[in-house]
């Protein structure tokens, strides 16, 4: 009997295991000074975060709340972003509200996790959903935490290193890690997290231990079929020091940079994916400018986009038989926004001979707790998921057709 060759891969949104919420204090975009700067120079002019020595407690506490808040409303509303790509600023789409943090809320986003006697916290949050991650080829998420232990927290959020096994005991394959958390650590806690991901199996994209080697992108072979996967990032806390140069990091979303990595991967690649941690949080439609970007990147040769960072779910788009997934929403997380986030969706995309034939949508479960915890959905909130994903994919000419508990979209 002949061998399957159909490869079935699933990509999945954001993943963050630690049930705490830290503070930050320094957001940012990245943007080059000017056309031809060099990629590591970036724009960081942010207002002072200190007070008099002689302040009251009380009013450094205030001043801090409205250093957040102020941060918050600055990189929604005004980002910094490169000039050629100064997408997510204005016009906003009619059928879309800015929606901003809440900061003095952050303490009852927390969930109390009450682990099973016997079981392993590492393994709890992959229980239900593991069994249909490991019957596929090859699974990608976003690794939005460092995997580290003993370090000195910078930013929000710090996994303890077992997840790492954990994710690989649970059939993911490959984690993307330009995104704006995973120095949150800072760079002991990214260095603990490639070792962690390397002693599990795990592969990464998206960091290396210089620019050039992050720039190759992560090259994987399914049933004779060569894929690179390359991943950027448009956020990232601590002003972009986390950005490789002749030092480890990870990339940025610049698009001068990209269009040739795309090309460079496709002298190496039968299939080029491009990971974009990029737009508006918690906003449930892709920004119109995103469109012009995936676009763009096809056009240079990518032969699909991968996105996420909203921690909602948006639109797919089929370009030039290509697929665009501008956000996947959450996986899992350790916390949960009751206002904003809720289920979400797992894509599964069917390869034959080296082309895509079908993109399949599991709705997966995200209120409360359960983003914690997520399993595949069924009835009627399976049917909210997919209709909304129908709804808001058809303005991109996109057909979804929905089939009992699951979505379909036929490429060729």
């Amino acid at each position: 009997m002949k061998a399957d060759s159909t490869i079935r891969m699933i990509v999945g949104g954001d993943v963050c295991f630690d049930l705490e919420v830290r503070t930050i204090g320094y957001l940012g975009a990245y943007r080059l000074k000017k056309e031809g700067d060099h990629l590591n120079e970036y724009i960081g002019n942010y207002p002072s975060r200190t007070v008099s020595s002689g302040s009251a407690k009380f009013i450094k506490r205030i001043a801090k709340k409205l250093v957040k808040i102020w941060d918050a409303i600055r990189i929604h509303k005004k980002n910094h972003t490169l000039p050629l790509f100064e997408e997510f600023i204005e016009p906003i789409p009619e059928n879309e509200d800015r929606r901003y943090v809440d900061y003095f809320a952050r303490t009852a986003m927390k969930f109390n996790i009450k682990y099973p006697n016997g079981r392993s916290p590492e393994d709890y949050p992959f229980e239900h959903i593991g069994p249909f991650l490991k019957t596929k080829d090859f699974v990608l998420v976003n690794l939005e935490t460092p995997l580290a232990s003993g370090c000195r927290p910078y930013g929000y959020f710090i996994s303890t290193p077992g997840h790492a096994v954990a994710m690989a005991n649970a059939g993911i394959s490959m984690v993307s890690l330009s995104n704006n958390h995973i120095f949150d650590a800072g760079e002991t806690g990214y260095l603990q997290t490639i070792d962690n991901l390397k002693g599990a199996g795990v592969l990464y994209t998206g960091a290396g231990d210089n620019i050039q080697k992050a720039r190759l992108g992560t090259m994987v072979e399914i049933k004779q079929t060569r894929f690179i996967f390359l991943s950027y990032t448009q956020f990232c806390n601590s002003k972009f020091a986390s950005i490789a140069a002749e030092y480890p990091g990870i990339l940025p979303l610049a698009p001068e940079m990209i269009i040739q990595d795309i090309k460079t991967a496709k002298k190496r690649a039968d299939i080029v994916f491009a990971v974009l941690h990029w737009g508006l949080e918690n906003q449930p439609n892709a920004h119109p400018r995103e469109r012009e970007i995936a676009h763009l990147l096809i056009d240079a040769g990518a032969d699909g986009i991968i996105g996420h960072h909203p921690h909602v779910p948006q639109e797919i788009e089929v370009y030039k038989n290509k697929p665009i997934i501008y956000s996947l929403g959450n996986f899992i997380f350790g916390h949960n926004r009751d206002h904003h986030w809720s289920d979400n969706y797992l894509v599964e995309l069917e390869i034959a001979e080296k082309s895509f034939r079908e993109i399949t949508i599991h709705p997966i479960a995200g209120k409360g707790e359960e983003l914690f915890q997520p399993y595949l959905l069924s009835g009627e909130r399976a049917q909210n998921v997919l209709r909304d994903l129908r709804d808001k994919s058809a303005n991109l000419g996109t057909t979804v057709k929905i089939q009992n508990n699951h979505g379909s979209i036929k490429i060729i």
